[in-house]
C-alpha cells in the first residue's frame, strides 16, 4: 500500500472514532468495515429470495431448479403474458428489505449506494450475470418529483448494479408524465393510472440490445409492464425487468 492509501486508511479510522457511523435502519453504530451505513444485525436480516421462483413475476415455484428452466412460469403469467422475458428481484418487501427501500425512496439515503453494491456481491451473485452485457434503463421520475426527492432512486440502484455488472451501461431512454403515486393505488388503479405516461427516446441503442428495466420494487407489476410495452413499441424485444424488492 502506497503513502496516500496508508493516509487514507488512517484518516477514516480517525474519523469514525470521532464521528462514529449509524446503522441508517436502526441507528446502532455500524459494526462491520464492509458495509458503510447498514449494521451486521440489519444486513443479516434481509428477506432474501431463494429457491426457484416464477421468471415472470419471481413467485415461488417448489423445488424446480432456480435458472434451470426458461419456461418456468406460475398459472396467473401463462393466462396473462408481459412482453418482458424474465424478472428478477433480489429480496422480499418486508422487514429489513422493506426499510432500506423506504430508506433509498423517502429518506433522502442514496447514499447506501455502496452498501447494495456490497449486499448483492456477498449475498446475490445472480445479479451480476443477470445484469451484464445489458443496457441498464432506469424507470423514470416526473422531473417535478424527481426536483423534490434530488435523485431518482431507480438511478442510484442502476449505478449500484453497474458496478458488479460485467460489459453494461446506463442509459435514461424513459421518460415520464405527472401521475399520481402508486404507493397507494392497488391493481385495476394501478394500471390505470400509469396507462400512457411513459415515453422512450432510444437514440443510439440498437434494437437488439438486452435491455433491463430497474427499479426499486415490484408490486403489481403495472409500471414494469407498461415501461416494457413502451420499450417494445419502440422496437426492443429483448426486454427484462430487475427490482431490488418484490413486494
Amino acid at each position: 500500500m502506497n503513502f496516500s492509501g496508508k493516509a487514507k486508511n488512517i484518516l477514516s479510522a480517525v474519523l469514525d472514532c470521532l464521528f462514529p457511523r449509524c446503522c441508517t435502519i436502526c441507528g446502532k453504530r455500524v459494526d462491520v468495515k464492509e458495509y458503510c451505513n447498514l449494521c451486521s444485525f440489519c444486513a443479516a436480516r434481509i428477506p432474501w429470495l431463494r429457491g426457484p421462483r416464477c421468471r415472470l413475476c419471481s413467485r415461488s415455484m417448489g423445488s424446480v431448479p432456480l435458472f434451470g428452466d426458461e419456461g418456468l412460469l406460475c398459472d396467473k403469467c401463462k393466462s396473462s403474458m408481459p412482453c418482458f422475458k424474465s424478472y428478477m428481484a433480489c429480496w422480499s418487501h418486508n422487514g429489513i428489505g422493506r426499510s432500506i427501500v423506504l430508506a433509498l425512496k423517502y429518506g433522502s439515503a442514496d447514499f447506501l449506494k455502496n452498501d447494495i453494491v456490497a449486499l448483492l456481491e456477498n449475498n446475490c451473485s445472480e445479479v451480476c450475470q443477470f445484469a451484464s452485457n445489458s443496457v441498464l434503463v432506469p424507470v423514470p421520475m416526473h422531473y417535478f418529483r424527481r426536483v423534490g426527492r434530488g435523485y431518482n432512486q431507480a438511478e442510484v440502484i442502476c449505478e449500484a448494479i453497474l458496478k458488479i455488472a460485467n460489459e453494461s451501461t446506463i442509459v435514461s431512454m424513459l421518460t415520464s408524465r405527472r401521475k399520481k403515486s402508486q404507493t397507494k393505488l392497488a391493481g385495476r388503479d394501478r394500471l390505470l393510472n400509469i396507462k400512457n405516461v411513459f415515453e422512450c427516446s432510444s437514440v443510439g441503442v440498437a434494437k437488439n440490445s438486452r435491455i433491463v428495466l430497474v427499479d426499486d420494487v415490484f408490486t403489481t407489476g403495472a409500471t414494469a409492464r407498461e415501461c416494457c410495452h413502451v420499450l417494445h413499441d419502440a422496437g426492443f424485444d429483448d426486454l427484462h425487468v430487475l427490482t431490488l424488492s418484490h413486494g
